[in-house]
């Protein structure tokens, strides 16, 4: 292996550990930071350029990310109410800069089914601690474990869109390469 394609692989390597680093804060923490979907949209700029995307393409990815910025807001102001967390919502528009405009729909559907699954997983989850206290602990612990809220580190989810998204896009000539 080259210097060069060495250095493509790592360059191309960026976005996915960005992702996968966010979804293991998400487990550890129910929380994405700031400045790590910040890491994520403005590393886009950098790996872009020095992998050699045409501008118009690049334009298209801002583009794209604007429009999901957009509707992510617009989403958590008017619905979010503590269905959602805000880095959720953020990482979801800096992730869509990685995503060509043609494949923002797929990015969100792979997303949307990736959170399907995290949510059976969690539910089951959760319900093998219900039996677990139930056995172990009686009735009132019953009573407690069921009035907890499940919650989900969506960021698993957006991971997953993220990096489904992202091997459809531009970049999938140099990830085949």
């Amino acid at each position: 292996m080259s210097f060069a394609s060495a250095f493509t692989m790592m360059l191309l390597a960026i976005f996915p550990a960005l992702v996968l680093y966010a979804a293991f804060h998400d487990f550890r923490h129910y929380r994405i930071p700031n400045w790590l979907n910040l890491t994520i949209f403005a590393s886009f700029f950098p790996v872009a350029l020095l992998l050699g995307m045409p501008w118009e393409v690049m334009l298209w990815h801002v583009i794209g990310f604007a429009v999901v910025f957009g509707f992510m807001f617009l989403t958590y102001m008017l619905f979010g109410g503590g269905k959602f967390g805000g880095g959720d919502a953020k990482m979801i528009a800096a992730a869509a800069v990685w995503i060509d405009w043609a494949h923002l729909l797929d990015y969100g559907i792979a997303i949307a089914l990736a959170g399907g699954v995290l949510a059976i997983i969690m539910w089951l989850w959760r319900f093998l601690q219900v039996e677990y206290h139930v056995w172990m602990q009686g009735d009132t612990a019953l009573r407690k474990v069921m009035s907890y809220q499940v919650k989900l580190p969506y960021g698993a989810a957006i991971a997953a869109g993220g990096i489904f998204g992202y091997t459809l896009s531009w970049w999938k000539t140099l990830l085949a390469g």
